[in-house]
C-alpha cells in the first residue's frame, strides 16, 4: 500500500514525475525547511496557498453578504404582511362586532313582534267576530245624531200636519160662523 496524501480543498495537486510518486508539500504548518532546501519555492507554494484561501474567503463574504440582503427583505416583506394581515384582521373583527350588534338588534325587534302578534286576535276569533258583524250588518245601523235628526223631522212633520189641520179647522169654524151670520141675517 502506497501512502497518498489528500490534498486539502483549494490546493492544486502536487506535480510530480509520470510514474514517481507525488511530491508532499509542505502545508502552513510543516517543520522549517532544512538549510539547503529550496526557500523561494516554499515561499511561493505558502503565497499561491494564501491567495487561494483569500479567494475562497471573498467569495464566501460576498455571499453571507447577499444572504444578509435577501434575509433583510424578507424580513421586511414579512413585517409588511404581517402589519396588513393584522390590520386585515382588525377590520374582520369589527365588521363581525357590528354584525353581532344587528343580530342582537334583529333579536330584539323579533321579540317584539313575537309579543305584539301574541295580544293580537287569532283566526278563529276574527272568524266569529266577522260572523256577528254580518248577523247584525251594522251598516244599517244609525248614529246619534241622525237618529236625533230623524225624530226631529218627524216631529217637525207631525207639528206641521197637526198645524195645517188646525188651521183646516179654524177655517171650516170660520166658514161655519160665517155662514151662521149669513143665515141670522136673512
Amino acid at each position: 500500500m502506497s501512502e497518498q496524501t489528500a490534498t486539502p480543498p483549494g490546493m492544486s495537486p502536487p506535480q510530480g514525475l509520470p510514474g514517481s510518486p507525488p511530491a508532499k508539500k509542505p502545508g502552513l504548518f510543516a517543520p522549517k525547511p532544512k538549510p539547503g532546501t529550496d526557500i523561494s519555492k516554499s515561499v511561493s507554494d505558502i503565497a499561491g496557498e494564501m491567495n487561494n484561501i483569500s479567494r475562497r474567503l471573498m467569495i464566501i463574504e460576498e455571499r453571507y453578504t447577499n444572504l444578509r440582503k435577501k434575509t433583510q427583505v424578507t424580513d421586511q416583506n414579512m413585517l409588511a404582511n404581517n402589519k396588513k394581515f393584522m390590520t386585515e384582521v382588525h377590520t374582520a373583527h369589527d365588521d363581525v362586532d357590528d354584525v353581532k350588534k344587528q343580530v342582537h338588534d334583529i333579536i330584539d325587534k323579533l321579540k317584539i313582534i313575537v309579543r305584539e302578534l301574541k295580544d293580537c286576535a287569532k283566526r278563529q276569533d276574527v272568524d266569529v267576530l266577522q260572523k256577528y258583524i254580518n248577523i247584525w250588518e251594522p251598516i244599517n245601523f244609525i248614529t246619534r245624531d241622525s237618529a236625533m235628526k230623524m225624530i226631529k223631522d218627524q216631529v217637525d212633520a207631525q207639528f206641521k200636519d197637526l198645524n195645517i189641520r188646525l188651521q183646516q179647522e179654524d177655517y171650516i169654524k170660520e166658514q161655519i160662523s160665517l155662514h151662521m151670520r149669513d143665515l141670522k141675517k136673512q
